[in-house]
Order: structure tokens, then sequence, then C-alpha cells
């Protein structure tokens, strides 16, 4: 997952994010939706809420700026970016106009940057 701050530590005190945290934070059940946080209308995003530590509770007060709801986001022709996928945490925030196709390249190279991000397509999702 790249420089961390156990860089300065000794070898055998070094933690590593796929041998050391992963394993821990894992998902036990299948990908689903249990929420979406739609901002669209003002920032071009909406957040599916996916990991089991996402409680309704949770996910409203994630979602004060949008329209929560217990549904998925709207179909997205641009796609989005995964958060720590496969894990209790997992969420994925999704692009809409007015983000065009150009800038939404942008942020699948920002996302694809990110040691625990991955840019993802809804087709790619459902393994098509």
């Amino acid at each position: 997952m790249g420089a961390g701050c156990s860089d300065d530590m000794p070898e055998d005190q070094r933690v590593d994010y796929e041998e050391d945290i992963k394993p821990i934070i894992e998902t036990t059940t299948k990908p689903k939706v249990r929420g979406s946080c739609n901002v669209i209308d003002s920032k071009g995003t909406c957040v599916d809420f996916i990991g089991e530590v996402f409680t309704e509770e949770r996910m409203k007060l994630s979602c004060v700026e949008g329209k929560f709801s217990l549904d998925a986001c709207p179909y997205s022709d641009l796609g989005g970016c995964q958060a720590t996928g496969g894990t209790i945490t997992e969420s994925i925030i999704w692009s809409y106009a007015p983000i065009t196709p150009e800038e939404a390249g942008y942020q699948a190279k920002s996302c694809n940057a990110l040691g625990a991000g991955k840019w993802v397509t809804p087709a790619s999702l459902l393994g098509n």
C-alpha cells in the first residue's frame, strides 16, 4: 500500500496492509448496497455504502448534505471510485454529469493511485 508510518520501524515491527490489516477487515458476506447518499445535483456524485460497518444510522450521519436512501445510486456511465473493496468499509463514489468523461478519466487515475482505491464501472462489477 505504499510508504507509511511504519517504514522507520524495525523490520519485525512494521505493519503491512495486505498481510496484517486486510485479513482482519475483509468482508464475510456477499457485497450488497446497504444505502446511498445522492449529491448528484450539487456535486455530481452519489455514494453507495456497501460494507457491513454501514448501519442505517451511520449512513444517515454520513449524508448530511445529500439525499439518503436505502436503495443504490442511479446507474453511472462514467464509473466510480471503489474504496477498500471487499472489506467491511467498502464504498463506491459514482460520478455523473456535469462531470465530463475527460474529468472522470482524471478521477480514475487519482482513484487508482490510492492503495485501497480502484476505478470501477457497473459492467466491471457485474463481470461484463
